[in-house]
């Protein structure tokens, strides 16, 4: 009993851990950061790397619904963010802070999120095994 006990902590303890959790800091259309960040993640999660994103302070507004990048004849990268189902990305972390820091609701925000708190944020990237901060 003690075993499938182990086994199910172990089990539940490694859904939160991460081969690679990517962290965006970084606003829309400021610089190539995002986009790299995206590459990177697309790419981890195709050769079958437990891959989950995190966004933090101005890193959050990516996510909003509302951006125009064609106004600035730029190339967004919503149709990424749309796209990471389809690599097995589903671990999308929001700071809660950011949302309340930039007047956000999870029904603004492109994808389905997980809104964590700063403790819950620390966990996630305390149990990663690689870390990159864009």
């Amino acid at each position: 009993m003690n075993d499938s006990l182990n086994t199910a902590k172990k089990t539940a303890a490694n859904e939160t851990n991460f081969d690679l959790l990517v962290v965006f800091t970084q606003p829309p259309l400021t610089a190539s950061f995002p986009k790299e960040a995206l590459d990177l993640a697309l790419v981890s999660s195709t050769f079958e790397q437990r891959t989950g994103l995190v966004f933090l302070g101005a890193g959050v507004l990516q996510l909003h619904t509302m951006q125009q990048p064609d106004l600035l004849n730029l190339k967004g990268t919503q149709a990424m963010l749309k796209a990471l189902a389809l690599y097995d990305i589903d671990q999308v972390f929001v700071e809660q802070q950011a949302l309340l820091d930039y007047n956000l609701t999870a029904a603004e925000l492109l994808l389905p999120v997980q809104i964590c708190n700063s403790e819950q944020l620390q966990q996630h990237l305390a149990t990663s095994r690689n870390l990159l901060t864009f």
